[in-house]
């Protein structure tokens, strides 16, 4: 069966906030993390007094936060009309 245009949208954004996770795991000093799914890497995150969320609520749009005291770190991805995921 085929994916909706929304599932796809939101399919795109979900494997790009996976791929920034894993880059910030990197940075961070965490291990194991390669092939962890996207809940698991956001588990992973949230251990040794760093902070991370990333926002679902509006479905065409993902901002990931991650903090760890004065250490911040925040993207926005979307999804323009062709399809691209553009971050911001």
């Amino acid at each position: 069966m085929r994916k909706s245009h929304a599932e796809a949208v939101m399919e795109k954004l979900d494997h790009r906030v996976k791929v920034l996770l894993k880059e910030w795991a990197g940075f961070s000093g965490f291990s194991g993390y390669k092939s962890m799914d996207l809940n698991d890497l956001v588990q992973l995150l949230n251990t040794d007094g760093w902070s991370t969320y990333v926002d679902y609520t509006n479905p065409s749009i993902r901002l990931v936060y991650m903090e760890q005291g004065d250490c911040k770190r925040e993207a926005k991805f979307s999804v323009d009309d062709g399809e691209a995921v553009r971050d911001y």
